[in-house]
This record gives structure tokens, sequence and C-alpha cells, in this order.
């Protein structure tokens, strides 16, 4: 009889790192990142199968007057003009694909960096207590006329993404 045992612990680190700085617009921006190590042992082997790596970033400016929650994307940059800020950032997109063969179709894929950008908007009033806030997708092209315009400043990353 053949017992086969696969189960694992799971060994879980956390470390969040703050980096504070004053804009030279006169803005204070907040930046965190939280680190997160899991690896996987045996129970009964004590094999170590693997470590995984993750993380999330969370931008605060202005002592929460702003916010943004970009979970696994990393900020790289900024952007003031006029009433509007532009944050310009990079994250990893899963693209999947397909292949067909005679006997069957198979779906693999892998892992691409991404260049993206939103703009904040501020529809609040009344001492910021009714409306919403919230960021929305803007197209590159945008961003680019806006950086002529406006000023951007480098947001402090760990560069864990960058484009090849």
């Amino acid at each position: 009889m053949l017992l086969c045992i696969t189960n694992c612990t799971h060994l879980r680190d956390e470390s969040t790192d703050v980096t504070s700085k004053m804009l030279p617009n006169g803005k204070h921006l907040v930046v965190e990142k939280i680190n997160k190590e899991t690896t996987a042992i045996g129970l009964i082997t004590k094999y170590n199968y693997g470590t995984t790596h993750s993380f999330s970033y969370k931008i605060d400016l202005d002592n929460g007057s702003i916010k943004w929650n970009g979970g696994s994307a990393e900020p790289k940059h900024l952007l003031f003009c006029n009433d509007t800020i532009y944050i310009h950032y990079f994250r990893n997109k899963w693209i999947e694909e397909q292949g067909t063969d005679s006997l069957s179709t198979t779906t693999n894929g892998h892992y691409q960096i991404h260049e993206d950008y939103q703009a904040f908007i501020d529809k609040r009033y009344f001492f910021n207590l009714f409306g919403d806030a919230y960021w929305v997708e803007t197209t590159p092209n945008n961003y680019r006329k806006q950086k002529a315009i406006g000023n951007e400043f480098e947001v402090p990353n760990d560069n864990e993404l960058v484009l090849d």
C-alpha cells in the first residue's frame, strides 16, 4: 500500500516599509510598501518546496486627502497638472496563450509588465464630507499631453517592476 502525504506548513514573513517625502510643490507624500514572503515546508520531510514573494503599494498624499491603493502595481510618477493629479505605474498582467494541436487545446500563459496611467477625480464637497473621490484609467497620450504642462515627480519605490 502506497501512502502519499503532501501537507505543508506555510511560513509567512511580512514587512512594511514607509517612505515619507515632501515634494517640491509642497505636497506631503507617504509611500507604503508591504513585502510578503511565504515559504512552503513539508510537514514530515521538512523539505523547502519554495518561497514566493509578493508586494503591495499604497500612496497617501497630503495626510490622507488623496489615497491610492495600487495593490501589486508599482507607482513610478505623480503628475500635478491644473487641478488634477495623475499617476504612472507598472503592473504585472497575466497574458493567456492558447495552443491547439490535433488532440487537445492547451492554455499557457506568462506575466508581462504593463505601463498604466490613472487620473484622480475628486467630486467631494462641503469639507470633503460628501461626494466621491476615485481614480480612473487614462490614456498614455493624455498623460503625455498633461506632462508637457504639469509637474511630474518620481515616487520612491524598489524598482521591482521594470520594462524590458
